[in-house]
């Protein structure tokens, strides 16, 4: 009987040990955070979005659970699907999963976090600090570089750029923003982001992330610097709350788009936000 009981005694403590080990937090050097940066925004914006790189060096997975800045209200994890050709914008259930030994990016066109109720425009050149919460690594203080509107990754930021003689076309990329209203909100892509006629697909939210269903809806671009006219055209509804419109953008530089949006027993929503045109439609002399 004693060698049977001090077998199930061992055999307890190890289970002890062992649910005391999984329940231990990860050291915090088992996530690394990198190139944690972001794009300036226009005035009266109320939203931001944060990229970023996530590094897990254990052998356990881990997850991003929660973030905080004194910068902004919240920091919600959102992640970008794609349904019917339209960019979907949807925040993250449950954390972002971190896979053991492996690196997350969160980037345009894909999980990122969104900052909302920004205290002021983030500027080019600002540096804005967080704090992201992980499962097992704990809290892990970041610091986010502000770029430009256009900026596509941490290497734009700060780098200098030499006076182009030539244009060589390259890959044409689309062109994505977020614009945030007391009302309304919308999820923009422009396809390409290129000089000449682009397509700009519209998903409409409401102020909770709903789906928003207009009655209308017309676009307009206009480049107050170049002295443009604006050009203002009525979308075409692809889905209950998706609309599409096809518009040209006569040349590169930084456009300003508005939504004119027609909300049921609500009149007319007015939204704005920049975008960037980068490449001519023809290789010739840059600009």
């Amino acid at each position: 009987m004693q060698p049977h009981f001090i077998r199930l005694s061992i055999f307890g403590v190890l289970g002890s040990i062992a649910l005391l080990l999984a329940a231990t937090p990860a050291p915090a050097d088992d996530i690394s955070v990198k190139q944690a940066w972001s794009r300036a925004t226009p005035n009266g914006a109320q939203v931001a979005v944060g990229y970023l790189t996530i590094e897990n060096h254990s052998v356990s997975p881990d997850r991003l659970i929660s973030a905080a800045t004194s910068a902004a209200t919240k920091i919600e994890i959102h992640e970008m699907t794609t349904l019917d050709g339209v960019m979907v914008m949807r925040p993250v259930e449950g954390g972002l999963t971190i896979p053991p030994g492996a690196s997350v990016m969160l980037a345009p066109g894909g999980s990122h976090l969104m900052f909302i109720g920004i205290n002021a425009p983030f500027s080019e050149g600002e540096h804005i600090a967080a704090a992201l919460t992980f499962e097992r690594a704990g809290e892990i203080n970041v610091t986010f570089d502000v770029g430009s509107v256009g900026a596509r990754g941490p290497q734009m930021i700060g780098a200098a750029v030499a006076p182009a003689t030539s244009f060589s076309a390259p890959a044409l990329v689309d062109f994505f923003t977020h614009i945030c209203g007391t009302q309304v909100m919308a999820n923009v892509t422009v396809s390409p982001g290129r000089e000449g006629p682009v397509i700009i697909s519209i998903e409409l939210e409401d102020a909770n992330e709903q789906p928003l269903i207009a009655r209308a809806l017309s676009v307009t671009l206009s480049d107050p610097d170049q002295q443009i006219t604006p050009v203002t055209v009525t979308a075409e509804r692809i889905a209950a709350d998706k609309w599409r419109a096809q518009i040209p953008a006569a040349s590169t530089g930084k456009w300003s788009l508005g939504l004119g949006i027609e909300i049921a027993n609500s009149g007319r929503v007015d939204i704005a936000a920049p975008i960037l045109i980068e490449y001519p439609s023809s290789p010739r002399a840059a600009r």
